[in-house]
């Protein structure tokens, strides 16, 4: 019996070659980005979770009273604390390390590393390929690479054993591990153990004062966590002999969604935003399979002498009901297939937009797990109302025009396709506010000049070489500007504390002083040490006063933006006031400078304070010239191999930095582009099925009309006409769905675009273009066949 309900559905779907192609394009395109979307929500869910006792490993973090949120850095003595209390089975500390790489001669700049303690691999889990993790611990100037980066540096031989120079000091190779999985907070190339790091970087690190590094620590179960988060913030307290610190717990398994911490090195996203992206996923599934039940329900008519005779010949209503589920079970398999094959193609598309490294592995359960709970959705959501509605068939209903629900057909059409288009402008509206966002974020981009700007910061093993003495370094790094501006390739060169694009260092206003201030203020600083040339490179607007000279006196004195003058409350005249940083000379503002966005426009604009002093200068800002970018790397290249010909030059052009702070923004932003085409795309693929079908159906009276003298474009408005109004009722629906949607997500940014009435209105047209370009063919084909051959046919 079942072999024979396979047969007559697979008869069915090859008989109905339109409507079966039309449903087939619109589930597969859907199932692909269902199925991304899949893979995508379970790895973001899933994140550290493939640690042995992920539950009770935390993050241990830094409070005081004069900050709103604690700190993911903490100071070395806070690993000692830990070890005092009972409840502690393991703590670990990890600070960042990015140095020179010398591998048997050949250079190259490492950016993730990571120096850590040996309990380390008591508290995370990691497969190893090569080499023993004992001897690691064991032993100090020793490294490990992940499996990736040995291939990169080494080829396909095994490392372990290996000696390579990192920054000034020897390491051996001694293992190797498989590259961190994609769900992982921490990625890095390399781990070396903590004691190499104290011992290269010299001083007294052990000191409260110094917040470099996280500290993670693994508790034994059931264990209080207010309790011991109280017992080791008193501990703390007594041990630093500071009443303002408290240490919290941020959680391993919470620690990807935690959207409140700013510390980069942890890959963080927001539930929301997977909640989000989870119920797009289902409307993309839905839409498509509105298109199945809509043609099924359409076509019913056709079918009642089919269903007449199977109920006379003894099918029971149940025996109905599986013979058409069979059909929506045969096409979800057969788009499944499609989707599959799709996905091979697209999967580094994907891959890319996301930054992210999936693969698709037929022996993985998950991915099974995947495409058969897809199946089994679809095949039900495709499936069960257009079988109940054949199965409880009753010939006079539908000489009535009603379904099982007693609904009339056409209502039911008619809703199924404005609910589809309201899905399709809902995209669209929000497509076109995600860019315009994006756009606003570019703008702030023009508020200095980043273009044709290349920065590139003086390697740590020069500061090494210098022991960290100010006058040493600024010396050298301003004979390595003199060589620079020697080429006529290069207009212009600056040097500065700290990258203007990467959050400078920022501190309270405890650390400052000026006329007036408010010492009870939460306010916080930023601010960089540049030199006179920063004003040309990027061309900085002045507001009032001026810019720093070559003067000797110049270097006490300071320029602050519009913002700073505004939240510090500096008195008028602004120019004059006596300003300075805690423990330095006295110095004057000598200007201030208009604002430009140095973060994000998730954030607003900071008080910024720029000084052009000797404190210690190491990021290089070189303005290239028109039309010779290719020369000018040439000789910054050439210069910094005669200057520093044991590291390699590690640049980037300014614009790409920038482009760093909205990386997750853009993701979305080509997401929702996508997301918006498929849509359309659905929805239009009923819309044509329908009109394909309307047109059919109505053969004889579209015959009729033109013996009668209708023309051409008579025919074709009044075929058309419904379903205008249906795409104009979906864009009423739509407006303030998107614009409580999108509201929601502007909320996410300091600065934002207005939602004008032109989005809207933009939106509805060009979705009533999609519409009639859809519609279109059919329409026109239909109004200007033969009416002789239209009034023939049965």
């Amino acid at each position: 019996m079942l072999r024979n309900y396979f047969k007559t559905a697979w008869r069915n779907i090859v008989r109905n070659k339109t409507t079966t192609i039309i449903n087939l394009f619109g589930l597969s395109v859907a199932l692909v980005a269902f199925i991304f979307i899949a893979l995508w929500v379970q790895n973001e869910l899933s994140f550290d979770n493939y640690h042995t006792h992920a539950k009770d490993i935390y993050l241990v973090q830094m409070k005081f009273k004069s900050s709103e949120e604690p700190s993911s850095l903490t100071s070395l003595p806070v690993a000692d604390v830990l070890k005092k209390n009972h409840d502690v089975e393991y703590v670990a500390r990890m600070g960042w390390w990015a140095g020179t790489l010398n591998v048997n001669g050949n250079l190259s700049e490492l950016k993730k590393g990571a120096a850590v303690d040996s309990d380390w691999f008591n508290i995370f889990h990691y497969d190893i390929i090569s080499g023993d993790i004992n001897s690691f611990s064991r032993n100090p100037f020793s490294i490990i690479f992940t499996q990736s980066k040995a291939e990169q540096l080494f080829g396909n031989k095994n490392p372990v054993g290996e000696i390579v120079k990192l920054d000034t000091t020897l390491y051996q190779v001694r293992a190797v591990i498989k590259d961190n999985p994609n769900n992982s907070s921490l990625q890095f190339d390399m781990l070396v153990p903590m004691a190499a790091r104290l011992a290269s970087r010299g001083g007294d690190y052990n000191n409260w004062g110094n917040m470099s590094y996280r500290t993670f620590v693994k508790i034994h179960p059931n264990t209080d966590i207010t309790f011991f988060t109280e017992n080791i913030s008193a501990l703390s307290r007594k041990t630093a002999l500071r009443t303002d610190l408290s240490l919290a717990l941020q959680s391993l398994q919470a620690l990807h969604f935690d959207t409140k911490s700013n510390d980069p090195i942890f890959r963080h996203n927001s539930r929301t935003t997977v909640f989000i992206f989870t119920v797009l996923g289902l409307v993309l599934l839905i839409t498509a399979s509105i298109n199945y039940i809509n043609l099924t329900i359409a076509r019913a008519n056709t079918r009642t002498k089919e269903i007449s005779i199977r109920k006379i010949i003894g099918d029971s209503r149940m025996q109905l009901f599986f013979r058409f589920l069979c059909e929506s079970f045969l096409l979800c398999v057969s788009a499944l297939f499609i989707s599959i094959a799709i996905i091979q193609l697209i999967l580094p598309v994907f891959n890319n937009i996301t930054e992210s490294k999936f693969q698709v592995s037929f022996s993985s359960p998950l991915l099974w797990s995947i495409l058969l709970g897809t199946l089994l959705f679809t095949t039900l959501l495709n499936g069960i109302f257009p079988a109940l509605t054949m199965a409880f068939f009753r010939p006079l209903d539908f000489l009535h025009g009603y379904t099982i629900l007693r609904f009339r057909n056409v209502l039911l059409r008619k809703g199924l396709v404005v609910f589809q288009f309201t899905t399709g402008v809902v995209f669209i509206i929000g497509t076109i506010i995600i860019f315009k966002q994006m756009r606003l974020a570019q703008a702030s981009a023009a508020q200095y000049n980043r273009t044709q700007v290349v920065s590139f910061s003086l390697p740590f093993k020069i500061l090494e070489k210098m022991d960290y003495d100010n006058q040493r370094i600024n010396s050298f790094g301003q004979s390595l500007k003199n060589e620079l501006l020697k080429n006529s390739n290069i207009q212009g060169v600056t040097i500065s504390s700290s990258s203007i694009d990467e959050s400078p260092n920022s501190n309270g206003v405890k650390n400052w002083y000026w006329k007036g201030m408010d010492t009870s203020s939460n306010a916080l600083i930023y601010y960089i040490s540049a030199d006179a040339s920063a004003k040309d490179i990027f061309n900085l607007d002045i507001k009032e006063g001026r810019w720093f000279g070559n003067e000797i006196s110049d270097k006490k004195n300071y320029v602050l933006n519009e913002t700073a003058v505004k939240e510090l409350g500096i008195h008028l005249p602004v120019i004059g006031q006596l300003f300075a940083r805690k423990g330095e000379d006295t110095g004057q503002i000598i200007g201030v400078i208009k604002d430009f966005s140095f973060n994000s426009v998730h954030e607003k604009t900071g008080s910024l304070i720029i000084r052009n002093d000797d404190g210690f200068k190491t990021v290089f800002f070189v303005k290239l010239a028109p039309g010779n970018i290719p020369k000018a790397m040439n000789a910054i290249n050439g210069t910094w191999k005669k200057y520093i010909p044991d590291a390699p030059l590690d640049y980037q052009f300014t614009s790409e930095t920038f482009d760093n702070l909205y990386k997750d923004d853009l993701k979305i932003s080509k997401l929702a582009l996508w997301f918006s085409c498929i849509s359309i795309i659905i929805s239009s693929l009923g819309l044509l099925g329908l009109a394909t079908f309307i047109a059919e159906q109505r053969t004889k009276e579209i015959g009729i009309r033109k013996v009668m003298g209708a023309s051409v474009a008579q025919i074709t408005t009044m075929l058309s006409k419904d379903f205008i109004k249906l795409v104009a009722l979906a864009v009423i629906i739509a407006s303030p769905v998107a614009w409580w949607l999108m509201n929601k997500w502007l909320q996410n940014f300091a600065y934002q675009v207005n939602i004008g009435w032109e989005v809207f209105v933009s939106a509805g047209c060009l979705a009533v273009i999609i519409a009639l370009i859809t519609i279109s063919f059919q329409t026109i084909k239909a109004a200007t066949a033969n009416p002789v051959k239209s009034l023939r046919t049965e």
